[in-house]
């Protein structure tokens, strides 16, 4: 039977519509378009958020009735030009955070590149962040203005692992030249173990603080600095991530493209304390007092899913 030629035509273009339409929908189906940095980055937030809820849940620490602690309110601090509120967790790169958070409330952005390991001048503000006036504390304000602000500012706190922060505590604060209070601190856990001149080891500085439950904030549990049961921070971001966190988050604020997370480094000729650096100076420890320290940090690790603390199950990591 022979096809009309206008008939011929016509189921020829609907053959070559209808493969087009499939060819496209196969690419769709096994080739989805990826998915934005930013978009990338909230959805990470937002796993970190669930995860960090469901815990707060599981361990019963959401009692809405519990008021701000004054310790908490100390530690965080505020940014009224960008209504920010920033929980500051030391030896978790709240330092920098500072340095920006400075320069945003001044209207300095054009003076970001101040923030860079060889351009810091180590007498100004900028260096001596933790000592300046010009960044305000939220426990400065009245308790109903607290409240108002926790309210309506974006609150944003950045972690680290548990046990990377506490070695970077140690080797920040117990090997280096010391100002007056680390020297008082000394001085006290040293007393405590009879030693005079020798310096203070990691195995005793851990003994010291498993045994006196000491509270500096440098190694306090993260969880009791920032109380993220009680406020429900915005952004969750971690040391770890710091790059990909801190380009979301000034981004997310608006901020000029030129500002970005400073490269400065206190003591900048030594590496940064990482995980093989953790590794060396926990293997130091006996059993009892990893078993200890895993206690200690339990909450950290759970609420900021810290998959380290394999650790505290398996001793020959």
């Amino acid at each position: 039977m022979k096809l009309p030629p206008g008939l011929f035509t016509l189921i020829v273009l609907s053959l070559f519509l209808l493969g087009f339409f499939f060819d496209v929908q196969w690419v769709q189906l096994w080739h989805p378009r990826k998915a934005r940095p930013m978009q990338t980055w909230q959805a990470i937030q937002t796993q970190r958020k669930l995860i960090l809820n469901s815990t707060c849940l599981k361990y019963n620490f959401t009692n809405l009735a519990r008021r701000l602690n004054p310790l908490v309110a100390q530690q965080l601090f505020v940014v009224p030009s960008h209504q920010i509120i920033f929980c500051s967790i030391p030896k978790a790169g709240c330092s920098n955070w500072k340095r920006i958070f400075l320069l945003l409330e001044k209207n300095l952005t054009n003076e970001t590149s101040a923030l860079d390991n060889e351009n810091i001048n180590r007498s100004s503000v900028l260096m001596n962040i933790h000592k300046t006036p010009l960044l305000r504390r939220l426990i400065s304000y009245p308790p109903k203005q607290q409240l108002e602000l926790l309210n309506n500012y974006t609150k944003m706190m950045f972690t680290r692992d548990p046990f990377e922060r506490l070695v970077s505590a140690y080797r920040d604060k117990f090997l280096h030249s010391q100002q007056l209070h680390s020297i008082s601190l000394i001085n006290h856990i040293k007393a405590a173990f009879q030693k005079s001149e020798e310096k203070l080891t990691f195995q005793e500085f851990v003994s010291f603080l498993l045994k006196e439950k000491e509270n500096n904030i440098h190694w306090r549990a993260m969880y009791k600095l920032c109380d993220p049961c009680l406020i429900h921070y915005d952004i969750i971001g971690k040391l770890e991530t710091i790059n990909q966190d801190a380009n979301g988050l000034l981004r997310s604020f608006g901020v000029p493209e030129n500002l970005h997370y400073p490269t400065f480094k206190k003591y900048k000729t030594e590496p940064r304390t990482n995980e093989q650096i953790t590794k060396e100076y926990l293997e130091r420890l006996s059993e009892k007092q990893m078993e200890q320290l895993c206690k200690f940090y339990e909450m950290d690790f759970s609420l900021f899913n810290y998959s380290s603390n394999i650790r505290c199950f398996n001793q020959n990591w």
